[in-house]
């Protein structure tokens, strides 16, 4: 059952084996410029081939010759004779008549002219050899065989074909007339035309498949160098996004260190005055240190402040303690306060299940979001939502600022329909591909960007 199942139909067969003789047509308007290269092509390797055609007819003739002594008698001697140096003499000249012209059509109707006279003068030659009941009259069939290799579209293959065996009987019976009677030419005339398709058949089968691996050549020839313009492209952003990290870095280093030094060190450096009177004053009159201890007690307030918001600026502890909801909404809060934008966060679907690397990822990508509105889109107004659904997280933040300008080289793919990326759309992109999710940055109408984020949960 199962061996009857895997069988092919005989209609899918003929479909696949008929299916390099299909025109094509969409492939013909999607890129003309590709036939037109193989038009050019083929016509500069019809000479070519015929060139080589010419030179191997030369050598066989003169080569070959003294095997007639062998295998002929004495009139078919003869009459071979007068074909090979007919042979041998015209190969000669079309030989010749390269090292003058290289024009494809010069040489293309040279080489027409002299196959075509080749076959007459080799109708005559057999002719001369026996009548159409010797075997030397068949001999006229490989003429038709030899266009197979030739570079011919369909109809100059027929055409071609056609007039080798016009031709060849024109020298057999046009000018022997004597042999129009003899049973054989029926014969002749039917192994002729079988001949002759499949000599037309493979021929344009093989020209085909020079076509198509042709026109696969160039697509690959296309596809490698858009894959080096894109591996170029993203190298560069990435060169840029490691030295925007690392300038960062150093940035964030910074402040950190300022904020240590000047807001905390201040802090630290108040309370330790704070204890110094309060020593003194205890050694005076202990009861009179109550309101140094509120003093320390409020600078000591003030410095765990300021460390909780320092560490906060590094990873807020809500987005460990609450999830992710919750320290979006901090950020959200900390946008509103702010009074620069006006911030609205919606969240559907359950949010527990979201894995650590999901949270901090979308975590610093909303931040990202908002700190390029801040930056460049001059927005009144952001909306930010956050759906858990189907196994991923789908982010979503809205803007109604100037918009993004379209880039020119972008191709579509890395940032979905758009944008020429500045290092933080970069940096986003490859937080979210990190997680093998994706980033679309689009353009909103009348005005305003929305950035669509989809991460794995």
């Amino acid at each position: 059952m199962a061996e009857h199942s895997s069988r092919r139909p005989i209609t899918d067969t003929v479909r696949e084996g008929l299916s390099l003789w299909r025109v094509r047509r969409e492939d013909i308007e999607r890129d003309p410029s590709a036939s037109e290269a193989f038009e050019a092509r083929r016509r500069r390797k019809l000479g070519d081939h015929a060139t080589s055609l010419c030179a191997v007819a030369l050598v066989a003739a003169l080569v070959f010759w003294p095997l007639d002594w062998l295998v002929l008698g004495e009139v078919a001697r003869g009459a071979f004779a007068r074909w090979r140096v007919g042979v041998a003499v015209g190969s000669a000249l079309f030989l010749a008549l390269t090292r003058v012209t290289n024009s494809p059509s010069a040489l293309g109707g040279a080489f027409v002219a002299l196959t075509l006279g080749a076959s007459t003068l080799a109708g005559d030659s057999m002719a001369r050899a026996g009548d159409p009941g010797a075997p030397y009259v068949y001999l006229l069939h490989f003429g038709l065989l030899a266009t197979v290799a030739l570079p011919l579209a369909l109809a100059e293959r027929a055409l071609f074909t056609a007039g080798i065996a016009l031709f060849s009987a024109i020298g057999y019976w046009g000018l022997h007339p004597s042999h129009i009677g003899h049973a054989g030419t029926a014969l002749w005339w039917s192994v002729a035309l079988g001949a002759g398709l499949v000599s037309v058949w493979y021929g344009h089968s093989l020209f085909l498949l020079a076509r198509e691996n042709f026109e696969h050549r160039a697509a690959l020839s296309r596809w490698a160098h858009d894959l080096e313009e894109r591996v170029r492209e993203r190298t560069e952003e990435l060169r840029a996004l490691v030295h925007q990290v690392e300038r960062v870095r150093e940035e964030e280093r910074a402040r950190i260190a300022r904020e240590l030094h000047d807001e905390l060190g201040q802090e630290i450096a108040a309370i330790g005055y704070s204890l110094r009177f309060t020593r003194e004053r205890f050694e005076k009159d202990p009861r009179a240190i109550a309101a140094n201890l509120d003093d320390v007690d409020a600078a000591v307030e003030r410095t765990r402040s300021l460390v909780r918001e320092i560490v906060s600026e590094l990873r807020p502890r809500m987005l460990d303690d609450l999830g992710l909801v919750a320290a979006v909404e901090w950020l959200a809060r900390r946008m509103n306060d702010n009074g620069e934008l006006r911030c609205t966060v919606r969240a559907e679907g359950p949010m527990d299940a979201l894995s650590e690397d999901c949270k901090t990822a979308a975590f610093r990508i909303v931040q990202e979001s908002l700190t390029n509105v801040l930056k460049h889109a001059r927005a009144k107004e952001v909306e930010i939502d956050l759906v858990s659904e189907r196994g991923a997280l789908l982010i979503t933040v809205r803007d109604d600022g100037v918009g993004i300008a379209r880039s020119r080289g972008d191709n579509g793919e890395a940032l979905r329909g758009m944008l020429r990326p500045g290092v933080g759309l970069i940096g986003m992109r490859e937080r979210a591909q990190a997680l093998s999710g994706t980033l679309d940055v689009l353009p909103r109408q009348p005005r305003g960007t929305e950035i669509r984020c989809k991460l794995p949960r």
